[in-house]
């Protein structure tokens, strides 16, 4: 069976056979069928644990869930503490972005993805060739990093950047 990516284990599931009173209170997702566990967000309803009811012995609908815009009672319940996080997807910065989001002059601290080789240059400025607009998202460019000019495509694939202490792609996160 196919699980959802940030489902680490199935074990993680609650059921009327194994739950956990300390998740009352807790968010997360609910669901009738193991089917839908392939996709959590898309299949299965979010919200918060307000109770869990053993003792009725007609149906093993025992997780009461307070959800948007009603209370429903489900099988199964996977708290959101019980799951991987999500992994962020990142894209190359436009040169747009990055002339938004960064000063000529303000110190770049980066790193080559393989060799783990770092690097703290000044931004010295961009590149665009005749015709090419800036706020154009299809506008290439090159930023300069002191004296050598690179491409955000090429800088994404190959480089990793310094922000608030973290690593992190050489990009924006996509939406």
């Amino acid at each position: 069976m196919e699980l959802d990516k940030r489902i680490k284990d199935i074990g993680t599931i609650q059921t009327i056979l194994r739950y956990d009173v300390n998740c009352i209170g807790c968010k997360g997702y609910f669901f009738d069928e193991f089917v839908d566990i392939k996709d959590l967000s898309r299949c299965c309803r979010y919200g918060e644990l307000v109770n869990i009811t053993t003792d009725c012995h007609e149906n093993d609908l025992c997780f009461k869930a307070k959800l948007k815009s009603d209370t429903n009672f489900f099988r199964f319940f996977i708290s959101e503490d019980d799951l991987k996080p999500v992994e962020k997807k990142y894209r190359a910065f436009t040169l747009a972005e990055w002339i938004d989001q960064h000063e000529i002059g303000e110190v770049i601290h980066y790193r080559d993805k393989d060799y783990k080789q770092e690097f703290c240059v000044m931004y010295s400025g961009y590149i665009i060739d005749e015709g090419e607009d800036i706020q154009d998202i299809r506008t290439i460019g090159r930023i300069m990093l002191i004296n050598m000019g690179y491409l955000l495509q090429e800088l994404f694939e190959r480089y990793e950047i310094c922000v608030n202490g973290e690593w992190q792609p050489f990009g924006v996160v996509e939406e």
